[in-house]
């Protein structure tokens, strides 16, 4: 059985083989036309790496073409470099890799200018005595340029004059910074291709494939000329793109710092003897972050909105449009024997809430709920008179407008601002500032002088001559209590922050606020108030009248709080080193409504308050006066009772006639950080008390001596444990 089967494979293997022989005699012309073609392509791959074996063994010296080419960017742009390999291939040309380009003459502080992970140079011939390159390709280089300007031209000049027909940046990134600040960071990389052709590069960039949904894209292309730098034409195309990997860019289509956004538009920008220098485009901003001009510290906080601009070699044209706002920006320059600058903004905002909800200080913690209209204009021109330097002409209308905030309630506000030629203006306001109906009005005149500091740059000093008026029918002093506690939250942090960080005292009369605005002003404003109340629900204590004037280097206010004697009063002499600043309080039988100071813990609140308060100190900042502080008052304060505290004897008497309304009253000093209370007396129908004591950061001592109830003899008030002990 077996040999049946062996018999059987042996006839069925000889038949599949004469089937085969039959096909190929039937098909042999195509068989060896395989073989041909076969053969063929052996020899292609042994010429192709037998040639690419002796051009690279025999035709081109690797080895000195390596030093050469050190030594030649080493001379030329002065820096160090290191070459990881070089090699050759017919397909690629001569190949670079793992260029290094330092930024110094050595690669001690490891700061490279270039790195490049491989480039490839094509060449005319192989076989010419000086073959020419043809094209580079540079693949994931990452230039960083620093303040070098030189740098920058010559690398500019180089592909402007050199004879490479064909230069290509594969995923290529890109970094320039000035000192500490990074102007352009490119994350993501671009394919940039140069091509010359009839004396002229053309330019082709990209980071990405543009069509794509929902991503981060640039694109563009342009042509510049061989031999002139003002002979240009470029355009772009932003999709989603972040303003941080072009800072600089970003900054100077806005006109103002941009600390982040998002980008889409176009724009072009060209140059040439006929036309000259032209840019313009239409871009949106999204999700932006923005320092308000003029405010640092403010910011608008993801803010949106639409800009079309249009700049020419002497002028600068913005123009921002958002949901219910329009704002136009023009700046002109002209030369005559200086370049003299005029500026025009015109605004039409429908709804100043569009923008200010979107406002916040750095901290991001404040905002400014505000609501209304404006419209106007306002024109800045720079005239080249040194006494005048600024020609100012406007017209500013504001209506409906409402500040809603936790410190200030303002409402139905209207406003009208007129600048005339001659530089002097006219303001008028009327609005409910806690409910109830102000108006502040007046007129002035405003020159700016031109002055040149220490390094050679201009500021311009105001001096100016302004006549103010405020009236209201009432005011409620402890409705501003909120902005009062919002101010002395900002003090002490300041206070604080200049105690742990040691930040030295900045003179005042070096401050911009100072050199620019207080230094030649003549300010005087009349404030008259019909009906003055203490708090919300106490008579009104009738008409108050004051004013507050800045005039020579001195600031003055004083203002009566009502019909009683009670006043207020306020004195600098702020142009000096060292300015002194004096605040003096005078309230008699002054109707309060808060807890007027905190002891051993519990709350003291009075009916009425009397009041001799003086504080006097020299310093520029807050912390200096603090430091240098004196203050004294005499103080009597009517009615008093503690509120929710807790009385503690600790001795054989009665404690209860403190507990029912006395009168106290003390003269205090302060010396530092330590008060001194001298001439204590506390008195009612069951107590005639008398002493001193001292509060140390707000914890009072006392020892009394007299008549409490029923016990006469001396008493010592302490805080124990947050409770107000009598022993």
């Amino acid at each position: 059985m077996e040999r049946f089967f062996s018999t059987y494979r042996f006839h069925l293997w000889k038949q599949n083989l004469e089937v085969l022989l039959n096909r190929i005699r039937e098909n042999k012309r195509v068989l060896f036309s395989f073989l041909a073609l076969g053969f063929v392509f052996f020899l292609f791959v042994l010429s192709y790496y037998g040639l690419e074996f002796y051009l690279r063994n025999y035709r081109i010296p690797l080895v000195k073409l390596r030093k050469v080419v050190s030594a030649t960017i080493n001379k030329e742009l002065g820096k160090a470099v290191d070459i990881g390999v070089l090699d050759f291939s017919l397909r690629e040309g001569l190949i670079i890799e793992d260029l290094v380009v330092s930024n110094e003459e050595d690669f001690s502080y490891n700061d490279h200018m270039l790195k490049v992970k491989k480039v490839t140079f094509r060449l005319s011939s192989y076989f010419k005595e000086s073959p020419t390159v043809e094209r580079i390709d540079f693949y994931s280089p990452h230039l960083v340029l620093n303040e070098d300007i030189g740098m920058r031209s010559r690398l500019i000049e180089y592909i402007q004059t050199s004879r490479i027909k064909d230069i290509r940046f594969h995923d290529a990134r890109l970094t320039v910074k000035k000192s500490e600040t990074t102007l352009v960071d490119w994350k993501e990389g671009w394919d940039i291709d140069l091509l010359r052709k009839n004396k002229r590069i053309f330019l082709k960039y990209n980071n990405g494939w543009f069509w794509v949904p929902n991503t981060t894209r640039i694109k563009g292309e342009g042509e510049f000329s061989e031999s002139n730098l003002e002979d240009y034409r470029f355009e772009f195309f932003w999709k989603n793109y972040p303003s941080e990997e072009a800072i600089l860019l970003t900054n100077y289509l806005f006109g103002a710092n941009v600390q982040s956004a998002v980008v889409s538009g176009e724009g072009r920008i060209s140059a040439n003897l006929n036309s000259g220098f032209v840019l313009d485009g239409d871009v949106e901003f999204e999700n932006s972050y923005i320092s308000v001009p003029f405010f640092e510290d403010y910011l608008l906080t993801g803010f949106r909105f639409r800009e079309k601009f249009h700049f020419t070699k002497d002028s600068e044209e913005r123009e921002f449009i958002g949901n219910d706002f329009q704002i136009k920006t023009q700046v002109l320059s002209r030369i005559t024997k200086e370049t003299l600058v005029s500026r025009k903004i015109e605004f039409q905002i429908g709804a100043l809430e569009d923008i200010f909800e979107h406002v916040t200080d750095i901290s991001g913690n404040v905002r400014y709920p505000l609501f209304g209209e404006l419209h106007g204009f306002v024109e800045l021109n720079e005239t080249g008179e040194k006494n005048k330097w600024f020609s100012v002409i406007g017209d500013v209308t504001g209506s409906e407008i409402k500040l809603d905030s936790s410190l200030v309630q303002l409402e139905n506000g209207n406003l009208s601002l007129k600048w005339k030629p001659n530089n002097e203006w006219d303001l008028k306001i009327d609005a409910e500032i806690f409910g109830k109906p102000s108006h502040l009005f007046g007129f002035g005149s405003s020159d700016w002088n031109r002055s040149k500091k220490i390094d050679g740059s201009y500021y311009y000093p105001m001096s100016s001559k302004t006549k103010l008026s405020f009236q209201t029918t009432e005011l409620t002093a402890n409705d501003w209590k909120p902005l009062y506690e919002d101010w002395k939250k900002d003090t002490m942090e300041e206070i604080r922050e200049r105690q742990e960080k040691l930040i030295p005292e900045e003179y005042f009369y070096q401050t911009k606020l100072y050199k620019y605005f207080l230094e030649s002003m003549n300010f005087e404003l009349g404030i008259q108030i019909t009906n003055f109340f203490p708090y919300r629900g106490s008579k009104s204590l009738g008409e108050s009248k004051g004013n507050l004037g800045v005039k020579d280097g001195r600031f003055s206010l004083n203002l009566g709080l009502g019909n009683l004697d009670s006043k207020v009063s306020m004195v600098s002499y702020f142009a000096s080193k060292t300015p002194n600043f004096s605040f003096n309080l005078y309230l008699k039988e002054y109707p309060w409504s808060d807890p007027w100071m905190n002891l051993c813990g519990i709350d003291v609140k009075p009916s009425n308050v009397s009041i001799d308060f003086s504080f006097n100190s020299i310093g520029s900042d807050y912390y200096m006066l603090h430091k240098d502080a004196r203050t004294s008052y005499s103080l009597k304060l009517f009615g008093v009772n503690f509120k929710e505290g807790d009385l503690v004897s600790k001795g054989n008497f009665d404690i209860k006639p403190l507990k029912s309304n006395f009168d106290m009253e003390f003269t205090l000093n302060r010396y530092s950080d330590l008060d001194y209370l001298s001439d204590v007396v506390v008195t009612s129908d069951t107590i005639d008390l008398k002493g001193y004591g001292n509060n140390k950061n707000g914890n009072y001592q006392m020892t009394l001596y007299g008549l409490l109830g029923e016990t006469r003899g001396s008493f010592n008030v302490s805080e124990e444990e947050n409770k107000c002990v009598i022993k």
